[in-house]
């Protein structure tokens, strides 16, 4: 159930007392021109730097490549239907763009090429690069020893510590095969391709690749052989020179036609897409691959349209028995598909998918995410799109390499700070285009505070909410500001709600600023879980805040608040702060003033009179 309003809305779940929030959907580049088989990457150090592509039609009849910018986090989106050069020139791709963004920034767009000559079938792979966040792209650059390539996937390596950090990776399928190729210079040059999947040569389309923590390579892909179905499975420790790889990694039970099926008349796909979690989390190194699959004995599907996930916490040595990712009913035939799964920062596992469950006849999907945060075990579906829409076959000036029913192999998700975002495309306006929506995932923090002055003895109560401001701080010197969050303290239980976006799990000081009291710092560092938040209280001990800087200011019940009367925040309550308070209370001053220490409203002797006490006490910021 969701419903929205002045451009926030909150999706509250059936199953789950958690609350996530999110932005409208958009479209990020609205247009007269097709676009399909959208794709999406974040930049590695700067989560507000986003990039998708998408199949377009700028070509009557043919085929470009779209990419779509956004520098501050999906707020507001640019680009373009068909990628340039700077000398506006309109790069041909014929398509299946995917995209990555390195370390320094270079957003790289790996493609199916044209062949080598007119009308051939030799289809290679190029790749456009840009160092100016799409403004334009590199002419293309062809990757050595392709052979009739198809269904291109990339990944980069991320991780600083990794022996080939800045790496980029492409991996495709021809016709011996699946191979791959890297770059060591942001995409200027790449290696010839070399085969990674066992012989005797087959044709293995849909591979997917990603990176691990120390530099592994790990790639996926779907293979038949005679009437049986696995999902192959390859793993390099040397940055690709060398490969232990199988095709029989993983048995799995397809949807019908092998991860593809027909649905409106639209061929829809379910292939296998792999994910690798890289936060600081309990499950670091876990993989886990989502596809499609069907009714079988050996299958947990319900019906021949379900997403099903296996994982593997020993680098792919083993898998999971397979699991339904998704809410679903048995006995109720309901299609799910297009499955891509992103692991975010905090190790949340987090799987997009078309699914038309709201929809009685069938024949009209929602966009859906089904998240994780204890690493697969069991998940929460989160409505994601706030409109249905029924998958239709192109106009006949659209088709893709002439195929009426087919519109493309998947859709976007990438993890983005505290946020998940998803890139697919609908037909919802008359033509498919790219649309973007996102849920807020960051766990709450709670933190109970009772500033002194708004505290009222007689009721228990503070006067009212106030604001507050919690620093997460480095357990070592220099206590570096990590992450920030406001929130209002409720006059009840005194209570904030906070959310940090740019923090990991460990050790943290917390540090709280409300307007007119002393700064006050947690006693010691405090355990901070990046998938379930925490609690702290400074009210129930003097020993909770550094120094026991705090004052008792009930004893039925016993609770503690830190002091106020520092109105010019300069970390101690004296000669200057008495001056500021007496001339409002001279002037009568009223109103939410900083010289209203107990939030009356009206500056006056009880506001002097808490400020000359903590001033004669000698009241002032204490930290480590």
């Amino acid at each position: 159930m969701s419903s929205k309003f002045l451009g926030i809305f909150i999706i509250s779940l059936i199953f789950s007392s958690k609350v996530f929030s999110g932005s409208p959907d958009i479209r990020v580049f609205p247009s007269g021109n097709l676009q399909v088989e959208t794709f999406l990457a974040t930049h590695p150090t700067n989560p507000m730097i986003m990039a998708g592509t998408a199949i377009t039609d700028v070509y009557p009849g043919g085929y470009t490549t779209g990419a779509y910018i956004t520098t501050d986090g999906g707020n507001s989106w640019n680009g373009t239907n068909s990628i340039k050069t700077a000398q506006n020139n309109i790069i041909s791709t014929v398509g299946d763009p995917t995209i990555v963004i390195d370390k320094d920034g270079v957003m790289i767009i790996p493609f199916i090429g044209p062949p080598t000559t007119q009308g051939g079938k030799d289809y290679r792979i190029g790749v456009s690069r840009s160092t100016n966040n799409g403004i334009n792209w590199s002419s293309t650059i062809f990757v050595p020893d392709v052979d009739s390539a198809d269904k291109i996937m990339s990944s980069t390596d991320d991780i600083p510590s990794s022996p080939y950090y800045g790496r980029s990776y492409i991996v495709y399928s021809e016709k011996t095969g699946i191979h791959f190729s890297f770059t060591t210079n942001n995409g200027q040059t790449w290696s010839p391709a070399a085969r990674v999947s066992p012989q005797p040569d087959n044709r293995r389309a849909g591979a997917c690749i990603v990176t691990g923590t120390y530099g592994e390579i790990f790639i996926t892909w779907p293979y038949t052989y005679q009437s049986s179905k696995f999902i192959g499975f390859a793993k390099s420790t040397d940055g690709g020179v060398t490969w232990s790889a199988s095709d029989h990694a993983i048995p799995v039970c397809p949807s019908p036609n092998d991860f593809r099926f027909n649905l409106n008349l639209v061929k829809l796909n379910g292939l296998p897409i792999l994910a690798i979690d890289k936060s600081n989390g309990p499950n670091q190194g876990k993989l886990y691959v989502v596809c499609n699959q069907g009714l079988d004995a050996l299958s947990p599907a319900l019906d021949n349209y379900d997403i099903i996930m296996y994982s593997s916490d020993n680098s792919g040595l083993s898998w999971s028995t397979p699991s339904l990712v998704h809410q679903s009913t048995s006995g109720i035939t309901r299609h799910q598909f297009y499955p891509n799964i992103s692991i975010d920062k905090g190790g949340g596992v987090n799987i997009v998918y078309y699914d038309n469950r709201n929809t009685p006849t069938n024949d009209s999907s929602e966009v859906f995410i089904s998240r994780s945060t204890n690493g697969g075990n069991t998940f929460e579906d989160i409505l994601l799109s706030d409109h249905k829409f029924k998958m239709s076959q192109l106009s006949s000036s659209e088709r893709l390499f002439g195929n009426p029913p087919y519109v493309g192999s998947y859709i976007g998700i990438s993890s983005s700070g505290s946020k998940v975002h998803a890139l697919w495309f609908d037909n919802s306006s008359g033509k498919y285009q790219a649309w973007n929506s996102y849920i807020e995932t960051a766990p709450e923090v709670n933190i109970t505070l009772i500033p002194q002055g708004l505290y009222n003895s007689f009721s228990n109560l503070l006067n009212r909410k106030d604001s507050v401001k919690v620093f997460l701080r480095s357990a070592s010197t220099p206590y570096l500001i990590i992450d920030s969050s406001f929130s209002d303290l409720d006059s009840v239980n005194y209570s904030g709600i906070f959310n940090f976006s740019n923090v990991i799990t460990g050790q943290y000081f917390i540090s709280v600023i409300h307007k007119n009291s002393i700064t006050t710092w947690s006693s010691v560092p405090v355990n901070y879980n990046s998938s379930s938040g925490m609690n702290y209280n400074f009210t129930d001990q003097q020993s909770k805040a550094f120094g026991n800087n705090m004052m008792l200011i009930d004893s039925n019940p016993v609770s503690y608040g830190i002091y106020s009367g520092d109105v010019n925040r300069d970390g101690a309550v004296d000669l200057p702060d008495l001056m500021q308070v007496e001339i409002d209370l001279e002037n009568f001053m009223t109103g939410n003033l900083i010289t209203d220490i107990n939030g009356d409203n009206l500056v006056d002797n009880s506001d002097y009179t808490i400020v000359e006490n903590n001033s004669f006490n000698f009241v002032y910021t204490m930290t480590p």
